[in-house]
């Protein structure tokens, strides 16, 4: 018998992520926004078993920290969550609520990333029998902020890069100076190049880059994604932010 995981972590803007219908589990939010105090402060999510069987399930916190070319490096998180329940069986076409609350810090001095997990338990099966079991595990982007501050995000360059392909693209680099982390999706960005011009509003930015996390104190490249026509080089842009908070 094989296991094979099949590891989506849901970094919407860290990772772009396509749900296989073969999975047997899915998690919604995959993304939530927390704060250190207030009813703010405790979130649930949803797993629901599309399968046939039973799956156990667990759920794990890890750290999240974010480089400026969107790199996404974990460590061990501490005890600042609740989570309930921490394990569950949940029965085929069931659903099971998991309810995360924050127990750290209350008055955070400035906002922390973190990526729950949520893993099926391989189950043991006969030796004797041939066969591949798929074990599924989601990852969930939770930010947490501080009571008070707001982000900001402002447009700090812009640049050409290439892709795997040769095409070329737009890129800006934005910049945090708060406190609070921002995210991309509630911006809108203005970019031309001559004659050439492209606006992303937050649904596009969304769909096409992904949330767009940009941590307190830190710089975010992000790579537009539709094409510069051929000669465009000289990139002009404007970043309009509206804070969700």
């Amino acid at each position: 018998m094989v296991t094979t995981i099949f590891r989506a972590m849901a970094l919407a803007a860290l990772v772009s992520l396509t749900v296989s219908s073969a999975h047997a589990m899915s998690v919604s939010p995959n993304h939530v926004e927390m704060t250190s105090v207030g009813n703010a402060g405790r979130t649930q999510i949803t797993v629901t078993n599309n399968g046939s069987a039973p799956i156990p399930v667990e759920t794990s916190l890890q750290k999240l920290d974010i480089d400026q070319n969107g790199v996404t490096k974990t460590s061990p998180a501490g005890e600042e969550f609740l989570v309930f329940p921490p394990q569950a069986m949940i029965p085929a076409g069931g659903t099971q609520l998991f309810r995360l609350q924050w127990v750290g810090e209350p008055n955070l001095d400035r906002s922390r990333s973190y990526m729950l997990s949520v893993t099926q338990i391989p189950v043991k099966i006969d030796k004797n029998r041939n066969g591949v079991q798929i074990v599924s595990s989601f990852g969930v982007v939770v930010n947490v902020a501080p009571p008070n501050g707001k982000p900001s995000l402002r447009l700090a360059s812009t640049g050409v890069a290439a892709d795997a392909q040769g095409k070329r693209h737009a890129t800006i680099t934005v910049e945090n100076a708060s406190k609070v982390h921002a995210n991309l999706e509630n911006a809108v960005i203005h970019v031309s190049a001559g004659t050439w011009s492209k606006t992303y509003e937050s649904g596009d930015i969304l769909q096409k880059i992904g949330i767009g996390i940009v941590q307190p104190g830190k710089r975010r490249v992000f790579i537009l994604p539709d094409e510069l026509p051929a000669g465009a080089s000289k990139i002009q842009a404007r970043l309009d932010y509206t804070p969700a908070r």
